[in-house]
């Protein structure tokens, strides 16, 4: 805060120059800047605030003939820009704390995304795996009759004394043809891992039809080699197996 006189004043122009106590500078003023209770006139004595231009002109910010009204209101303006700085850096951290949250967000929103595709993509494998098992298991089988008679006019001897058995062992032997030609003579993969390791293709499976069942029911008898050279069969769909002696 200084204090000084009005040197200078222009009424018709709204300005004048205040000649500073202790100062050998005078500081321009504008009407806009005057807060005085009585006109403004020359000689007549004020304080003020003073800042300094582009130009480095010294210009008044506020005029007043009270020294106390200037001091209020520095310290209004100070409290004024306190509150506004502090009202700032609380938005900053609000914001911070929004965007961190929103980051937060996403990255959880993501991470249950993932999850659920994953849950999905498992759920299409179980699904496909059980319709692929139920659909074979339910194709309609060769006629046993036809199967039988090709069998027994090949004039095959009997392996194991089971009809059914004896059948599939000697539709292996000839190439079929087989009650399920979709399934019969496809790869098996050991997945159960009951039977010696190999390499993949080397094991092969057929059906064995198991009368008074209108699907494929759990015999098969699963072949090792091209040709084969060593067979297994297993009545309990792949539970156990138990090597046959074919010639």
């Amino acid at each position: 805060m200084q204090s000084g006189k009005i040197k200078h004043w222009n009424a018709d122009k709204g300005y004048g120059f205040i000649e500073v106590d202790n100062q050998s500078e005078d500081v321009f003023f504008h009407i806009s800047t005057v807060r005085l209770s009585q006109p403004i006139s020359e000689g007549q004595r004020v304080y003020f605030n003073s800042q300094r231009n582009e130009k480095n002109q010294l210009r008044a910010t506020e005029v007043t003939s009270d020294e106390l009204s200037i001091l209020e209101t520095s310290a209004s303006n100070s409290a004024a820009i306190s509150a506004h700085h502090n009202l700032d850096n609380a938005q900053q951290k609000n914001n911070r704390y929004k965007n961190t949250r929103g980051s937060q967000n996403k990255k959880s929103g993501f991470s249950t995304l993932l999850s659920v595709i994953a849950l999905i993509a498992v759920a299409v494998y179980f699904f496909g795996d059980l319709k692929s098992s139920l659909f074979t298991d339910s194709t309609p089988a060769t006629s046993i009759s036809q199967t039988a008679s090709k069998t027994s006019s090949s004039g095959s001897a009997a392996i194991t004394g089971d009809a059914q058995i004896d059948q599939t062992l000697a539709l292996i032997k000839q190439g079929g043809p087989f009650p399920y030609p979709n399934k019969d003579g496809t790869t098996f993969y050991n997945r159960e891992g009951k039977l010696p390791a190999q390499s993949q293709g080397y094991y092969r499976e057929y059906t064995v039809p198991t009368p008074g069942v209108s699907h494929r029911g759990a015999r098969r008898i699963v072949t090792g080699g091209h040709p084969p050279t060593i067979y297994y069969l297993t009545v309990d769909h792949y539970d156990s197996f138990r090597q046959l002696q074919v010639n």
